[in-house]
């Protein structure tokens, strides 16, 4: 396993504190266009992750009793949200999705008390990470069985997720007690480990990392052009993955971008930019020329025409808070 090391320093003066006072101000750049894009979906569309994941257990309930499927509401999130994918990778779930918005608000409370106390950073083992990512895809089959089965609304009623959606919709009746309960056990869980429930827990985040990405809006490294035994990309994710998309946890990316930020020798992005005449395995996955800007994973320019592009697929949907749905005809 690759492991974080110091890299060389270069010499104070000339070029490398101009260029290291950018990167960092790139880097608070990229931060607060996340923060600022998932605030905005916070409050517009709280309930898309519940919308989406209602229409996969609407599926599975109609084929079990089988009866007709019909375009529900919540097929048409579950639809426009599996397309974007496919084409954005799972930019929903590192920026528009409430539910891991909540998971990095917790965690950076916790990251503040724990700078403010003696209490240390949980850390779990690398083994032990890879068993319990495979625990949402035991609950994703679960929920599918007990839908297929019909026996799904019995068990509804406690589910932390009901719970969740009935705080953003500031409506609280019907809600039994345990889910609650379960929804505080999961935000202990985010306040001690960041994106553990999207990690661990999330089925339809499940869902979302067995969809094939169109190859330009995969973030990736050429490992070959990696410093020695640095990890620092490693090290950032949010869910312990490594940038390589011919990886098999690569559906596991969440597209935050952070990977891409934090590699020092600008290794990470979402495309590969050769000159005339070289091969494309023969140049790191990176911008090479300042007019490729937009293409970077993390600029705010890609974000935000993201950000726009599914906000408005969900205004046509009617998946929004606040604004009505698009009329058509």
């Amino acid at each position: 396993m690759e492991q974080e090391t110091s890299l060389p320093q270069r010499p104070a003066g000339g070029k490398a504190p101009a260029a290291s006072a950018r990167r960092k101000r790139e880097q608070l750049a990229h931060r607060w266009t996340r923060f600022g894009v998932q605030a905005m979906f916070f409050v517009l569309t709280p309930g898309l992750f519940a919308s989406a994941f209602n229409g996969v257990k609407y599926l599975l309930g109609q084929i079990g009793a089988t009866e007709p499927i019909e375009f529900v509401s919540f097929l048409a999130v579950l639809v426009a949200l599996l397309a974007f994918t496919v084409v954005f990778g799972r930019f929903f779930c590192g920026y528009a999705c409430a539910f891991g918005t909540l998971g990095d608000v917790l965690y950076a409370a916790g990251e503040f008390l724990r700078s403010k106390t003696p209490v240390p950073r949980v850390k779990f083992p690398e083994p032990l990470v890879r068993v319990l990512s495979l625990v949402k895809y035991v609950i994703l089959v679960g929920i599918c069985v007990a839908c297929f089965a019909g026996a799904w609304q019995t068990v509804s009623h406690d589910s932390p997720w009901v719970a969740f959606a009935g705080f953003t919709s500031g409506s609280l009746e019907g809600i039994e007690p345990a889910a609650f309960a379960l929804l505080g056990l999961v935000a202990l869980g985010m306040l001690l480990r960041e994106r553990s429930f999207c990690q661990f827990l999330c089925p339809m985040g499940a869902v979302f990392s067995l969809m094939p990405v169109l190859g330009f809006s995969e973030f990736t490294r050429t490992r070959a052009h990696c410093a020695p035994r640095c990890g620092r990309c490693h090290d950032v994710c949010p869910v312990s993955i490594w940038p390589d998309a011919d990886a098999l946890a690569h559906g596991e990316c969440i597209s935050c971008g952070r990977c891409a930020d934090a590699c020092p020798m600008r290794n990470i992005n979402l495309v590969s930019v050769p000159k005339a005449g070289e091969q494309p395995e023969s140049r790191p996955q990176r911008k090479t020329s300042e007019k490729w800007w937009l293409l970077r994973g993390t600029g705010a320019g890609v974000v935000l025409a993201k950000a726009v592009l599914l906000l408005t697929v969900c205004w046509a949907i009617g998946a929004t808070r606040y604004l009505p749905p698009i009329p058509f005809g």
